[in-house]
């Protein structure tokens, strides 16, 4: 799926590629390394869930977002590289960096409903 055919997506689209990152989050902080087959296929499932984040954001106009959501793709796409190759301390060092950046940009735009479940601001 390419960025450009993501501008107006809805509020949906993000939720679900969100949920896609956090899953993927979670089984590749299981794994003891970072590089091989199973840390290549989770890599891809984070880059191509980005590329959703990063359309919505700029769809919406939402300047810090957008540059966030960015910087985890490139993030996302050095650790594709990295585990592809079997590097697994850039793959490491990737993976660290992407952890870091969600926080930022879901205290600034996401907010908690009264049921536990989100919504963006």
């Amino acid at each position: 799926m390419v960025a450009g055919c993501m501008l107006g997506q809805d509020d949906a689209e993000l939720s679900k590629s969100m949920k896609t990152i956090g899953k993927t989050m979670n089984t590749l902080r299981g794994m003891e390394t970072k590089t091989g087959p199973d840390a290549t296929q989770n890599a891809e499932k984070l880059v191509e869930a980005y590329k959703t984040t990063q359309a919505y954001w700029a769809s919406k106009k939402v300047e810090d977002a957008t540059k966030w959501s960015a910087a985890s793709l490139e993030q996302a796409q050095t650790l594709l590289t990295a585990a592809k190759a079997g590097e697994q301390d850039k793959a490491a060092a990737a993976f660290k960096e992407l952890g870091g950046g969600c926080r930022t940009c879901h205290e600034a735009h996401r907010e908690k409903l009264a049921d536990g479940s989100y919504k963006v601001k």
